[in-house]
Order: structure tokens, then sequence, then C-alpha cells
């Protein structure tokens, strides 16, 4: 906090002022940052590519400001943009025919996912350009499978992959719920 106080350029009396806790601070971050998720606004879309689309842009969001990932990840996010966001997938995961503690797992899988998903990629990113330098070195007898889909894990495209694992998700979510519609 005095270190932010000194950034800010006030008092840390001050800036207790307007905030608690650190966590305090890091909650009102994610929910400026939140502000920039494009929600859909047409009711006619099918619950599938509403979850799409707004999953979508929470990836992107998440790709523009990668320090906003270790908050999603780490804090119970208590602001009205986070809920907005919640409240959208929601109205989708209801319209899939999933309720209560359903709807709640469902949510819970898609944004552990997607959190995720940009964690690994952020990460990627950061180190060996994504490359697996281990994968050379592994015994073909003990490791047939890993090496037989070496290729695809090195030279995979994180949005492929991500928009892959999601549609692996959302086929999950139809078998799992009796659908009352679109």
């Amino acid at each position: 906090m005095r270190r932010l106080a000194k950034e800010c350029d006030v008092g840390v009396m001050t800036l207790y002022g307007y905030v608690r806790t650190k966590d305090d601070v890091l909650e009102a971050l994610a929910n400026r940052l939140l502000r920039s998720l494009e929600l859909p606004v047409d009711d006619t879309l099918p619950w599938q590519q509403h979850v799409v689309e707004v999953l979508c842009s929470m990836r992107s969001v998440l790709l523009k400001y990668p320090e906003l990932l270790s908050i999603v990840a780490t804090q119970r996010l208590d602001g009205i943009e986070a809920y907005r966001g919640a409240e959208s997938l929601f109205r989708a995961l209801g319209a899939a025919g999933l309720e209560g503690r359903q709807a709640v797992d469902a949510f819970n899988a898609l944004a552990s996912f997607t959190i995720g998903s940009v964690q690994r990629e952020v990460g990627l990113d950061r180190t060996n350009g994504g490359q697996f330098p281990g994968l050379r070195t592994l015994p073909h007898d003990e490791f047939p499978h890993v090496i037989n889909v070496a290729g695809h894990l090195v030279t995979a495209d994180p949005e492929a992959s991500f928009t892959a694992g999601l549609d692996l998700l959302i086929a999950g979510i139809e078998r799992s719920a009796e659908p009352r519609g679109d």
C-alpha cells in the first residue's frame, strides 16, 4: 500500500480513505479492466454461441491485460463488471437447461478453462517460444502417446487450441443438460 500511495503521489492514509486492503485495490483494478468485456446483446443467439462470444472476449481482455490473470485466478471478484460477465454466462447456461449447482459447475469449468488457457499461453510466450526441448530425449517405449502428438504440442496455435477446448466443454454441457431452447 505504501508503494501504491507513493506511485499515486498521495499519503498512505489518503489511500486508505478509498480502499481498505490490497485485495480491494486488486478488485477495483479487475473491475475496471473487465469493463472492456464485450458481452453479446443479441438475445436470439444460440446459447453455445453466446458462451463462445463471452469467453473469447474474456480471453482477449486477459491477453490485453495479463496483469489481470493473477487477480482473476486468485481473487473472488465482487465487482459489478465481473457480475455482468457472470450474468451473461448464467443466462446462456440457463438456456442450455442448466440450473443451480449444475450451472455453477459449468460456469466454474468454463471460467477455469479460459483463465488457465490464457495463463498457459502467456507463460509459453515468455519461455522457449513455446518449445518443449525435453521431447527429443523421451524414450519412445515409455512415452509413445506423447511422442505421437509431439508435433501438435510444439506447433499448437493458442487461439485454435482455446476454441477446440471450448468446443469440447460446450459439447459436454450439451450432453449433461436437457435443452429448453436457445
